[in-house]
């Protein structure tokens, strides 16, 4: 019993501190130190009619699609999102089945959001240097992982399910 308290407390650990030094520092702590250059050189602006509304509805869409991917990795993977504590199987249901990788996702839609939100030509270059960076970690470290630990079961799902954009069917077999 004091063992699975311990674990369940170190992948809660290992939670916190890879969303303190991943998802918090691209969604907080970069685009607040690019709202401070922005302002301090008075860079351009851009905006259009509605881009608030939309911001705010693209963040709450991203953050809900984290917590659910989350909890799912939680509950059926039998792990968390942190590298060190990863999901002891393949996560190929629910959303998982649509897309192989629906947290970068919900990532890239809240820092869509918080783009559009501020209107800074600065916000929508490190949009794109974003874009690059999950590409690179995802193709070059995650999926070679994924499929060292879990060999032909990971080569079969990635076979079946794109990596990033969705099917409208989830025909896994």
């Amino acid at each position: 019993m004091l063992r699975l308290a311990f674990n369940f407390f170190v992948k809660v650990l290992d939670s916190c501190l890879y969303g303190f030094i991943g998802p918090f520092s691209m969604l907080v702590i970069i685009p607040q130190y690019l709202i401070y250059i922005s302002d301090r050189y008075d860079l351009p602006f851009y905006g259009f009619p509605y881009s608030e509304i939309i911001s705010v509805v693209l963040m709450w869409i991203g953050a809900s699609v984290a917590i659910y991917s989350g909890a799912l990795m939680f509950l059926f993977g039998k792990g968390s999102p942190a590298v060190t504590s990863s999901p002891q199987k393949i996560m190929q249901k629910n959303i998982y089945a649509y897309f192989r990788h629906p947290m970068m996702w919900a990532l890239t839609l809240v820092l869509a959001g918080e783009v559009m939100y501020h209107g800074m030509l600065i916000m929508l270059l490190w949009f794109v240097a974003w874009l690059r960076i999950q590409q690179l970690y995802v193709v070059n470290y995650e999926e070679p992982q994924l499929e060292k630990r879990f060999g032909d079961s990971y080569r079969d799902y990635c076979q079946q399910v794109p990596r990033w954009f969705p099917r409208l069917s989830k025909k896994i077999k």
